[in-house]
């Protein structure tokens, strides 16, 4: 096969200078070739960090940023996460290189993206998605996670514990209010404890989100009709998992935070103040965690607000 001169990165600016490339293009189309998989038709996704080609309906390829084993972890977690959430994952028909860069081909699932359709998807069926999505992900938790695997046992508690030191900066990078730069070390701390020290480990998608969830129309209703997109996965505490569905779908929404934990498992008597607080410290600490964006995301005011205020604000299923 002929040698496409794939780009070599050395760091994300390379990374994002390379992104729109016509050579990913023609990867794709070599990579089909490899494999065997005709098409009439092969589109570019416009979203996410990694290139992303749809193969006519049914299949996707995904060749992945050189960054943070992102591939091993899909890979890993979607061959885990089969058949474990009751909801559709994406089959993985074909791993490999080319030119250096890690590639997966899968299933294409049906359905639109959450993000596409939500604002058109009224509130009763918002809270039978959030619903079922929080069964489903009490589904994957319930089963004992794969800590035999590097990629994604990635030490649970020595994560929590950079992502608090590197808390600050972070924040600091995402433009954050300068009044929360100087309260987060004291706010991280008096609630570190709050974590419990032996918790019984899950494998989390980490990355539960409109863009990475599918719905498709059933009888006039709105049904989750898929899930995607594991590169984040990784084995750790359960109510990590709660982040991305609380700041990026239910955020601010008392009644589909609740339906989503009560869904879960949690009793009533659980959605209290220090469940609140665990959530929002995971918030701080979350991997790809953007206060400036979730606040602005509530109300242009809220970039503003202490961090008490904020917590309280993102959070609302607790009785005050």
């Amino acid at each position: 096969m002929m040698r496409l001169n794939l780009p070599v990165i050395t760091d994300a600016a390379d990374y994002e200078s390379h992104f729109n490339h016509d050579i990913w293009r023609q990867a794709a189309a070599s990579i089909c070739a490899r494999h065997n998989l005709s098409y009439a038709s092969l589109r570019r996704s416009q979203q996410g960090e990694n290139i992303i080609f749809f193969v006519d309906r049914r299949f996707v390829i995904k060749i992945f940023a050189p960054f943070r084993q992102c591939y091993l972890r899909e890979k890993a977690a979607l061959e885990f996460a089969n058949g474990k959430l009751r909801i559709e994952t994406p089959a993985t028909l074909h791993a490999g290189e080319i030119e250096g860069w890690s590639y997966l081909v899968m299933t294409r699932l049906a359905g639109f993206t959450a993000r596409e359709v939500w604002p058109e998807v009224g509130e009763r069926d918002r809270i039978e998605i959030v619903s079922r999505l929080g069964a489903a992900l009490k589904n994957l938790h319930d089963h004992a996670p794969p800590l035999s695997d590097p990629a994604l046992n990635r030490d649970w508690s020595g994560f929590i514990e950079r992502q608090a030191q590197n808390c600050v900066e972070r924040q600091r990078d995402c433009y954050a209010n300068p009044e929360w730069l100087e309260s987060l070390p004291a706010y991280i701390a008096a609630r570190l404890p709050l974590l419990p020290v032996e918790s019984k480990p899950a494998l989390l998608h980490s990355d539960v989100h409109l863009g990475n969830l599918l719905l498709a129309q059933e009888n006039g209703r709105w049904k989750i009709s898929g899930i995607f997109d594991f590169g984040d996965s990784f084995c750790g505490f359960h109510e990590y998992e709660f982040v991305a569905p609380g700041v990026l779908m239910t955020q601010g929404s008392r009644r589909l935070q609740r339906a989503f934990l009560l869904a879960y498992g949690y009793k009533e008597s659980e959605l209290d103040l220090s469940l609140r607080a665990r959530l929002m410290l995971l918030t701080v600490l979350y991997e790809c965690s953007d206060l400036r964006k979730y606040a602005t995301r509530l109300r242009p005011e809220a970039v503003n607000f202490t961090l008490d205020e904020l917590e309280a604000a993102i959070w609302t299923f607790a009785a005050e």
